[in-house]
C-alpha cells in the first residue's frame, strides 16, 4: 500500500468516525489496508496514529484484525494492551501485556506498561513485583535505576527499593542523585546510619541536590556541636554556588540542628530568615482559601452511597504538624489495620467531581479510592489514611464512605505553628507555613470548616489531643481502638509505659536494624520521620514558650485564633 494511498484511508477513517459511522468507517479501513496488501508496519503505524488521537476503540478494532494475520506479533499485541486499558478493559489489557512478556521476556514497554496500569488499581505489590522482574532482566542503565526507585517510592515499596540500593550504588558509587534517592528510602525505612552517609556524600558531591541537604538534619538528633553535618550544614550558609532550594533546605535543615543543640536564637534567625525567603518564593492566596472555605459552607452534601462494609476507611484529619503521624503510626502496629500513610487521591478527585457530582461519577471516585486503600496485600478491617488536610473535604467523604471513621488531631496552635514554620514542605498546597500570620488565617479557616461539619455531616468523629495522646498513650489507644470497634492491640505490640519521656533520650539504636523486607506500614515519609521513630514523648508540648521572647507573633495566634480547637467536645460524635 503507497504512502498516498494510506494517506487516504487514514483521512477517511478519521472522517467517518468524527460523523459517528465508525462500525462502516472501520470496515472501508480495513479492506483498504487488504486490497492494498498493507504491511504490518503500515498496521502498527495505524493503531499508533489512532492512540495518539485518543481513538482507542477504533485501534482496538484494527489490532485485533490485525492479530488475525500477525498472531505472534508482539508489538500489535502490546499496542492491542494499550488500546484495551485505555477503552477500560483492563482485565482483558493485562492479559495481553502479560502475552508479550511471556513471549518476548526482554520487551521494555509491556512491562512498564502494565506496572503502570497495576499501580492505577491499587494492585501495588503486583506493581512493584513486575518493575522489579523488568530491572532484573534488562540490562542496567543508570535511568533505569532511577526509573524503577522512583517507581518502588510511589507504591510505598520502599523496603523493596532499599534491597537493591546497595547493588545500584556499587555500580554508581558517586553518583550524587542516586545516593540522595536510596539516602530517601533509608531515611523513610529508619535506617538513619544509610540514610546519613549516603545523604551526606550526595550533598558534598552535587550542591545541587537540595532535598539532600534537608533530609541529612533529620537522620539524627543533633548532640554536639562539633557534629561534622552541622559544619558542613553551616558551610552551606557561606556558598556562592548554591541554587535557591537547595540554599532554603539547608537553612530549614540547620534551623532544625540548632533547636536540637537548644540554640533558640540561632535557630529562630536562621528560620525567620529562611521562611522571609520562602514566603517571597512561595506566595499563599489568603482570598483564594477564604473562597474555599465559602464554598464548602454553601455547598450542598452529595447524597451518601451505599456502604461497603468490607473496607473502614479511617481519615486522620487536623492541622498538620498535630499528631498526624503519630496517631497514624501507632494504629499502624494494630494487626487489624493498614496504614496506607498520606494518599493524595481525596483532593484531587474533589477537583475533578466538582460542587455537586453526579452518583454514577461519585460512585466511580468512590471506587477508585477505595482500591488505593485496599491495594493488594493482606486484608484488613481498617485502613488509614493520615493526609492532615483532608479535613477540606469531609463532606465528599461522607458521601463517598458513610461508614468512614474520622479522628481529628488537635494540637496547641502555638506548638502546631511553631512545627510549621520549622519546616520546608515545598508544595503548594502549605504555602502559608511560612509566616505566623499566614498560619493564623489559615487555622482560622479550618476551624471554621471542622465547626461546620461537626453541625452537618453524620460521620463519627473522635477528636484526640495530642497532650492527652503524649500524657495518657495507653489509655487513648484504647480509647481510638474501641472508636475503630477493634480489639485491643496484642500484648507484645503495646507501648511500653503509659508515662511520657523525653525526647532527649539516646537515639532509639534499634530504628537501624529494620528488617530488609519491612511491611509496607513500616515506611514513615513526612517530616516525622524521626520522631515517630521514638518513644512517645511530652517535651514538645508546650514548646512554643521557650521561643516566645523570640518569636512574640505567636502570643498572637493565642488571642486572635484561640490556642487550639474547641474543647468543649472531647468525644464521639
Amino acid at each position: 500500500m503507497s504512502s498516498e494511498q494510506y494517506a487516504v484511508a487514514m483521512a477517511d477513517l478519521r472522517r467517518g468516525i468524527g460523523q459517528g459511522q465508525l462500525g462502516p468507517a472501520i470496515q472501508q479501513f480495513l479492506g483498504r489496508l487488504d486490497v492494498g496488501k498493507a504491511g504490518i508496519q503500515q498496521w502498527i503505524q495505524s493503531a499508533e496514529e489512532l492512540l495518539r488521537g485518543n481513538l482507542a476503540v477504533p485501534a482496538g478494532l484494527v489490532l485485533e484484525a490485525g492479530l488475525n494475520r500477525w498472531a505472534s506479533s508482539t508489538t500489535l499485541r502490546y499496542l492491542y494492551g494499550i488500546a484495551l486499558r485505555l477503552s477500560g478493559h483492563v482485565r482483558e489489557a493485562e492479559q495481553m501485556f502479560r502475552e508479550v512478556i511471556a513471549a518476548e521476556p526482554t520487551h521494555a514497554d509491556a512491562p512498564l506498561a502494565l506496572a503502570f496500569m497495576l499501580r492505577e488499581q491499587g494492585r501495588l505489590a503486583a506493581a512493584s513485583e513486575t518493575v522489579l522482574a523488568l530491572w532484573g532482566r534488562h540490562p542496567r542503565t543508570r535511568m533505569g535505576d532511577i526509573r524503577t526507585l522512583r517507581f518502588l517510592q510511589e507504591c510505598q515499596r520502599h523496603a523493596e527499593a532499599e534491597e537493591i540500593s546497595q547493588d545500584i550504588l556499587d555500580a554508581n558509587p558517586r553518583d550524587a542523585e542516586l545516593l540522595a534517592i536510596t539516602g530517601e528510602i533509608s531515611l523513610v525505612l529508619g535506617r538513619f546510619g544509610s540514610a546519613r552517609r549516603r545523604l551526606r556524600l550526595a550533598a558534598e558531591l552535587d550542591p545541587r541536590q537540595a532535598a539532600a541537604w534537608l533530609r541529612l538534619a533529620h537522620t539524627h538528633k543533633f548532640t554536639r556541636a562539633d557534629d561534622p553535618d552541622l559544619v558542613l550544614l553551616e558551610q552551606a550558609q557561606t556558598r556562592s554556588d548554591l541554587a535557591e532550594a537547595a540554599s532554603l533546605c539547608a537553612a530549614f535543615g540547620l534551623g532544625k540542628v540548632y533547636d536540637d543543640l537548644g540554640e533558640r536564637a540561632r535557630a529562630a534567625q536562621v528560620l525567620r530568615k529562611a521562611n522571609a525567603e520562602s514566603r517571597a518564593a512561595f506566595p499563599w492566596d489568603l482570598r483564594g482559601w477564604q473562597r474555599f472555605v465559602e464554598r464548602q459552607l454553601r455547598a450542598r452534601v452529595p447524597l451518601p452511597l451505599p456502604v461497603d462494609e468490607r473496607v473502614v476507611p479511617v481519615f486522620i484529619v487536623g492541622l498538620p504538624r498535630s499528631g498526624t503521624t503519630l496517631v497514624a503510626s501507632q494504629l499502624g502496629k494494630h494487626p487489624d489495620v493498614r496504614n496506607r500513610s498520606e494518599l493524595n487521591w481525596i483532593a484531587a478527585l474533589a477537583a475533578q467531581l466538582g460542587p455537586e457530582p453526579a452518583s454514577g461519577a461519585l460512585s466511580t471516585a468512590a471506587h477508585l479510592y477505595r482500591s488505593q486503600l485496599r491495594q493488594d496485600d493482606a486484608p484488613a478491617r481498617c485502613y488509614v489514611d493520615k493526609n492532615p488536610l483532608n479535613f477540606r473535604h469531609l463532606g465528599l467523604i461522607a458521601a463517598m464512605f458513610p461508614n468512614a471513621r474520622i479522628i481529628h488531631c488537635r494540637r496547641d496552635l502555638r506548638d502546631t505553628a511553631l512545627s510549621l514554620w520549622s519546616q520546608h514542605f515545598a508544595h503548594d498546597d502549605m504555602n502559608w507555613a511560612y509566616d505566623f500570620g499566614d498560619i493564623g488565617d489559615y487555622a482560622r479557616g479550618y476551624q471554621t470548616l471542622m465547626e461546620h461539619w461537626r453541625k452537618v455531616l453524620p460521620l463519627r468523629v473522635l477528636e484526640l489531643d495530642y497532650e492527652s495522646l503524649v500524657a495518657n498513650t495507653a489509655a487513648d489507644l484504647k480509647r481510638l481502638f474501641t472508636f475503630l470497634g477493634l480489639p485491643p492491640l496484642p500484648a507484645a505490640d503495646k507501648p511500653a509505659a503509659d508515662k511520657p519521656v523525653s525526647d532527649k533520650s539516646v537515639p532509639d539504636k534499634s530504628a537501624e536494624k529494620t528488617p530488609r523486607r519491612a511491611a509496607p506500614r513500616d515506611a514513615i515519609a513526612t517530616a516525622s520521620v524521626w520522631q515517630a521513630r521514638q518513644n512517645v514523648y511530652a517535651s514538645s508540648v508546650g514548646r512554643w514558650k521557650a521561643y516566645a521572647p523570640l518569636l512574640p507573633e505567636m502570643e498572637k495566634l493565642g488571642v486572635d485564633v484561640g490556642a487550639g480547637a474547641p474543647r468543649a467536645d472531647r468525644g464521639t460524635k
